[in-house]
């Protein structure tokens, strides 16, 4: 992650895991990582990658699931 560019943390998270929502490399119904798990990977605080999965909410990319996790939507 570009910590010092133009676009918000979060918003780079966002549009990385729309990137692979979008080619396919997520496929609908898979649970993608705990957020812990995603701020290890993405190398940011937790409440960055709540930020950036709330955003793909928004878009109805993904959907959660309370006490499931969170998944890629079915279109």
């Amino acid at each position: 992650m570009d910590h010092d560019g133009p676009d918000f943390v979060w918003e780079q998270v966002a549009a990385d895991l729309r990137a692979d929502i979008e080619s396919g490399a997520l496929a609908p119904g898979v649970r993608l990582p705990s957020e812990s798990a995603l701020a290890s990977i993405y190398g940011v605080a937790r409440g960055t990658i709540g930020r950036a999965l709330l955003k793909l909410k928004e878009d109805g990319l993904v959907v959660t699931r309370f006490g499931r996790g969170t998944f890629v939507a079915r279109t």
